[in-house]
């Protein structure tokens, strides 16, 4: 209908001085010649919107052609006087919001006494003095409902209804929807689904219809109804889940934030803690645990924002305590007879570890020690070593070495007796066999042997010492390059 009906609507000033001799032109009986008018017409008149004190009472004076009309305002207790009346006779009707543009506008008169149109009021005959007790009940006509009632819950994303209100029969509705003064919503519809726009605003609806303030319909003359106001719109609950961690805690392992179902079209943030202490910087869905971190429990707050939602956030459960961990390696030979050592590197304090050897990824039955001895039905196979490092209250933690290379045969080589002995210590040979034979893990063939003012031959541990270097080479080992 163009601009809303708020727009269009006037509130005037009250008070019969200024607002006598509206003209309606419709053809009435004759009235009586006063030239000294001393009536009047009183009464009290109740409402729900009464106390706001904008009403207007008044009296429709019967001019045969037309009507002249007579204002008195309605107190906020609900009194009302209209004076300077001459003598004839009058229909009173009563306009609770006191909105009346004289031309267009109206907001809706009841007619005395508890009618829907002029025509079927009751109408009073004025004199010279004052006609006294005309009242109204202005919140039911006939035991009915006279203005419409919003029904819902004032929350986003809930449907407000409101009812139409009493009516002149055949009269059609037209409705327009506020929160405060924005409209949201105009036409044929008596529901709406709260917006975001709504939030912390009061919803209200003018109820209107093409007719004369008489009740009679028009083609161009609104009366409207206006609903009381509903509590301020609230913002709807956000849809959330819980979130969970997946991933073990322990040093350098990376964690991932499941958040769960949460509202479509929420922006989600993340925040990372370690034993409640927000970490600096973690604000993303996943985290690389730092050293700094061990023996802390790490959680995760999911927060959820949407328009007209509530913001709402959401703690994961505390994974176990951080533990440090390490890959293991291999020492030794990658050959038949040969004895592998699992040599873990370093755990949190107080962990219990435990092992096991696989070979080409295949459990190995009893290899549960720190050591293993190939045996020769592993001939070919790659071998790896699992530990497992347990400690109450931290995170279990496995991890793998690298293989090794295929297992090798057993040597058959056997250098002559006098030219092959064992090591005097640990760093040293006896001065009949000085050349170091060493069995370095890096590759299991390279077997190096060092002589004597060799670069590394101070530092060399030697698994066999050697007489003489042909005897060295005879047992599968090269020389050093340094």
């Amino acid at each position: 209908m163009g601009a809303s009906l708020r727009r269009r609507s006037v509130a005037l000033a009250t008070g019969a001085a200024l607002l006598t001799g509206t003209i309606w032109a419709l053809p009435q009986a004759a009235i009586a010649d006063d030239a000294n008018p001393t009536g009047s017409i009183t009464g009290t008149v109740t409402g729900d919107q009464i106390a706001v004190g904008d009403g207007l009472a008044t009296a429709w004076l019967d001019a045969g052609s037309h009507y002249e009309v007579y204002y008195g305002s309605i107190s906020a207790n609900g009194t009302y006087s209209i004076t300077g009346l001459p003598a004839g006779t009058y229909h009173v009707g009563f306009n609770e919001l006191g909105y009346d543009d004289g031309e267009t506008v109206t907001s809706w008169i009841e007619w005395y006494n508890d009618s829907l149109t002029l025509e079927d009021g009751t109408p009073l005959e004025v004199g010279d003095g004052p006609v006294t007790g005309i009242g109204a009940d202005l919140d039911t006509i006939g035991k009915v409902a006279s203005n419409p009632v919003i029904s819902g819950t004032a929350t986003v994303g809930s449907k407000l209804t409101v009812s139409r209100g009493a009516w002149p029969a055949g009269a059609e509705l037209q409705y327009e929807w506020y929160a405060g003064e924005e409209l949201l919503q105009e036409g044929t519809s008596a529901s709406l689904v709260l917006g975001a726009n709504a939030v912390g605003k009061r919803v209200s609806v003018d109820v209107y219809a093409y007719l004369y303030p008489t009740g009679t319909p028009s083609n161009d003359t609104i009366q409207f109804k206006r609903t009381l106001e509903t509590a301020p719109v609230k913002a709807a609950a956000l849809q959330a889940s819980t979130p969970s961690v997946s991933g073990t805690a322990t040093v350098g392992a990376t964690l991932t934030v499941k958040a769960g179902t949460w509202a479509k079209g929420a922006s989600l943030s993340y925040q990372w803690y370690a034993s409640g202490k927000k970490i600096n910087g973690a604000t993303k869905s996943t985290y690389k645990i730092s050293s700094s971190l061990v023996g802390k429990n790490i959680t995760v707050t999911v927060t959820g924002k949407k328009a007209g939602h509530v913001t709402t956030s959401k703690g994961s459960k505390a994974t176990a305590k951080v533990a440090l961990s390490a890959t293991p390696t291999i020492s030794g030979s990658a050959k038949v007879g040969q004895k592998l050592t699992a040599k873990p590197g370093r755990w949190t304090s107080g962990t219990r570890l435990t092992y096991q050897w696989y070979a080409n990824g295949k459990a190995i039955s009893k290899a549960t020690k720190s050591t293993f001895t190939v045996p020769s039905n592993l001939k070919g196979k790659k071998i790896t070593v699992k530990v497992t490092g347990t400690k109450s209250g931290y995170a279990t933690v496995s991890t793998t070495s690298r293989a090794t290379g295929a297992v090798a045969a057993k040597s058959t080589a056997k250098p002559a007796g006098s030219q092959v002995a064992k090591p005097s210590s640990k760093t040293s040979c006896p001065k009949s066999h000085p050349i170091k034979g060493n069995q370095t893990t890096r590759h299991t063939k390279d077997w190096i042997y060092h002589v004597p003012g060799g670069q590394y031959y101070n530092a060399t541990h030697p698994e066999q010492c050697f007489a003489t270097a042909a005897a060295a080479q005879k047992a599968g080992y090269r020389a050093s390059k340094r």
